[in-house]
């Protein structure tokens, strides 16, 4: 309560200057305000000049050390809180005074009439005095003492385009007035009466004044003798910490004071940590860096910098943190996560890795280099692209977006724009926003708005399951990643983090984004005009950066275990899954092994590269479906059957062949083995080796030729294997041998 009643009188007491100017006296000067930036624990941040180019900072009486309103009363009107705006006994003899001079030699002020030349100014002559007495008298009818004197306390000149003693306090003393010593408010209190006075003269009115507060019995002995032997102070600039977070708050919030949610001594570590970064980036080719800190109990921003210098730099005022710019990789493990939580895969399920096209976008991964098949947990802390694009595919695009929007990240462009290209950094994200998405893995799933504005309250949602982000942090919490060999050059810091870098296409961007016990830290690092280099990579240019954030602002010796592990842990039951695949096996897979997955998403799609065949004991060739085998000459055996894109990168993987001797007698009709009668087959266009159909047929002489619906498609010998392309839904396939002979199958295909 006492804190809303000290920004009401804020507010009234602004808003009461107004009514004054505009109601009571039209030929008053136009107030405006200076604004003012505090961290979480109230030091200034920043001070804004007022429109009329003024530092004027409102003040209340409980913002004013108490000893400054008690020696102001008595050295400048000892009779304020009895008076109605003018002193009759001072006024009567300033008025004798004045007539017998023939001109102004007393004033016989009132803090309440010095108020009304404050917003009034006219020349010091008698007419002038009288009009401020009626002013004087008309405030007091319509303000409260305590009013009339905070607007005098914000009102009163300081020297120069200083006015009030907020910012008298904040230039000379470097703090608000709450707390000043004697000989700071002796200062204070003299600078008004004659602010362009030598310093000789000024220092004589100061320890004047603390004699006579010595005098008045309001200090002591010691504090006269302490106050008269310091040094008069001089003006020092204001304080301009955080300014691209405070451009960014004034911009965006109404009001003269911002309270924020920074907190000025990680603001500082984070901008000296940048300032020592600065030459290794420029050698990269970087000429600019941002970086976001949000603790994670909270939410709240704790600290930004947007670019490397602020005042020395090109586009140094450009706020890098809320800009959009390509993520590269760092979207990856939101993927990962989704997938797991629609049981698309475990952690342990192998993903394809092998060139592949998706509607003529053909992506590759950053070393140009393929593995075939790769663990879905090792893909993640690889950075691998194929198979994320692969898994974004299967866990729904439009249900990726929709996820990332919730969380508070949403691309610059219509959503249709991206297409699968979003999962390797097609969609362009901000700083603040992605660094507030990796802030709800900390928590466990819960997302929280970032809150950037003291006393803000934020509901949390959950975003993810905990049970999801746990699995995930196997892959993000590694360090001696194949993916960033330039890390291992750099010291990590002493606690555990996770954490995540990304690339952008042409190296135009480079993201680091992890998170430990307090804080999560998001990194960028590039050029505003987004020109590439070679050493603008994630986990080269931006990682260094990132660590040496966590190391310079984390507690030691962290070992990596949040409070909601105990709930993840409930929400996962271990799994029987192929020793291969990951999947849930098949009949035909040999070995089995548990891992964990979510209770009630467990995975649906059975292990896809073991089948069984039947094949000849001794040949190992497949059994040909035109001989005839005695009992033991054959058996059921298993085989590990690779999609065609992953055979050709791994060189193995193909299913049993048949023998050489297996061909139809002579004479024998033509028969079909691929595809299967009455069967369904899933093709996926643009990946290669699963677009097209395979068809195989054997026959006693010459070529086949095969027709869909009537429509030609192509020929084969006897026996080869040959692949068409189909549309969806049901067809008829017909296949025709030289002499005549022909067959047919019935099947149905689906696109997926």
């Amino acid at each position: 309560m006492g804190s809303l009643w000290k920004k009401g009188r804020l507010i009234l007491l602004s808003g009461l200057l107004a009514l004054i100017f505009c109601r009571i006296n039209s030929g008053g000067r136009r107030i405006s305000w200076s604004r003012v930036v505090y961290d979480s624990r109230g030091e200034v941040l920043r001070v804004y000049l007022s429109q009329d180019e003024k530092w004027r900072i409102p003040v209340s009486l409980s913002q004013v050390d108490p000893l400054f309103i008690k020696a102001l009363i008595r050295s400048e009107d000892r009779l304020y809180w009895y008076h109605p705006g003018i002193n009759p006994f001072s006024v009567l003899r300033a008025l004798w005074q004045n007539i017998r001079e023939g001109r102004v030699v007393s004033g016989a002020s009132t803090l309440t009439m010095q108020l009304a030349r404050l917003i009034r100014p006219s020349p010091r002559n008698i007419l002038s005095k009288i009009k401020e007495a009626l002013f004087a008298l008309t405030l007091e009818t319509f303000l409260k003492k305590k009013l009339i004197l905070e607007l005098y306390l914000s009102l009163a000149p300081y020297g120069g385009n200083l006015e009030g003693i907020y910012a008298a306090s904040l230039s000379y003393f470097g703090k608000p007035p709450g707390r000043l010593a004697p000989h700071e408010i002796a200062f204070l209190l003299t600078l008004p009466r004659a602010p362009s006075l030598p310093r000789e003269k000024r220092k004589a009115m100061r320890d004047t004044l603390l004699r006579k507060m010595w005098g008045w019995g309001l200090i002591g002995s010691r504090e006269l003798e302490r106050g008269l032997k310091m040094p008069l102070p001089t003006r020092k600039p204001f304080p301009k910490k955080a300014p691209h977070l405070c451009d960014f708050l004034v911009e965006r919030l109404s009001g003269v004071f911002v309270r924020s949610t920074v907190d000025a001594e990680v603001q500082g570590k984070v901008e000296k940590m940048v300032g020592l970064h600065r030459r290794r980036l420029s050698n990269l080719g970087a000429s600019q860096a941002a970086v976001v800190v949000i603790e994670n109990s909270s939410g709240k921003l704790k600290a930004a910098v947007g670019s490397v210098d602020y005042w020395n730099s090109p586009g140094g005022q450009i706020k890098g943190f809320y800009i959009f710019r390509s993520p590269g990789s760092a979207l990856k493990p939101f993927i990962y996560i989704m997938a797991l939580e629609k049981g698309v895969i475990t952690t342990q399920s192998l993903l394809p890795d092998a060139p592949m096209s998706f509607g003529g976008f053909s992506p590759k991964n950053f070393d140009s280099s393929w593995r075939g098949l790769v663990k879905a947990e090792d893909a993640l802390s690889l950075s691998l692209n194929l198979p994320f694009v692969y898994l974004l595919r299967r866990v729904g695009y439009w249900d990726f977006l929709r996820r990332l929007e919730r969380g508070g990240v949403k691309g610059p462009l219509p959503d249709s724009f991206y297409g699968l290209s979003a999962a390797i950094g097609g969609m362009e994200v901000r700083l603040l926003d992605l660094t507030n998405l990796y802030a709800s893995l900390a928590r466990g799933g819960l997302y929280r708005r970032v809150l950037m504005v003291k006393g803000e309250e934020t509901p949390s949602e959950r975003l993810f399951r905990a049970g999801a982000v746990y699995l995930s942090l196997k892959a993000l919490g590694r360090r001696g990643r194949p993916d960033a060999p330039s890390l291992r050059l750099f010291t990590f810091p002493d606690s555990v983090v996770y954490w995540k870098t990304g690339t952008s296409w042409g190296r135009r961007d480079a993201w680091a984004v992890g998170f430990s016990r307090r804080y999560t830290v998001g990194v960028w690092v590039g050029n505003f005009d987004s020109r590439g280099a070679a050493g603008i990579v994630g986990a080269q240019a931006a990682g260094p950066l990132m660590f040496d954030v966590f190391r310079a602002l984390e507690r030691k010796g962290w070992d990596g275990r949040y409070g909601w592990f105990s709930e993840a842990k409930r929400e996962l039951v271990p799994e029987k899954v192929c020793s291969f695949s990951g999947y849930p096996p098949s009949p035909a897979c040999p070995h089995t092994k548990e891992v964990l997955v979510l209770e009630n998403s467990h995975p649906y799609l059975k292990c896809p590269f073991h089948r069984e065949f039947v094949v000849e004991r001794e040949s190992g060739h497949r059994v040909c479906p035109f001989k005839t085998y005695e009992k033991g000459e054959t058996l059921r055996r298993s085989f590990l059957v690779l999609p065609t894109a992953v055979r050709e990168v791994l060189g193995k993987g193909n299913p049993p062949s048949f023998g050489p001797d297996c061909y139809l007698p002579s004479g024998a009709k033509l028969r079909i083995l691929s595809p299967q009668p009455g069967a369904t087959y899933v093709l996926s266009p643009g990946i290669r080796g699963a677009d097209r159909l395979v068809f195989q047929a054997i026959s006693g002489v010459g070529k086949i030729y095969w027709f869909c619906d009537g429509k030609f498609l192509g020929t084969s010998s006897s026996g080869e294997a040959v692949r068409f392309s189909l549309p969806p839904g049901p067809h008829r396939i017909l296949a025709q041998g030289e002499e005549g002979d022909s067959s047919s199958v019935k099947i149905r295909v689906i696109l997926w």
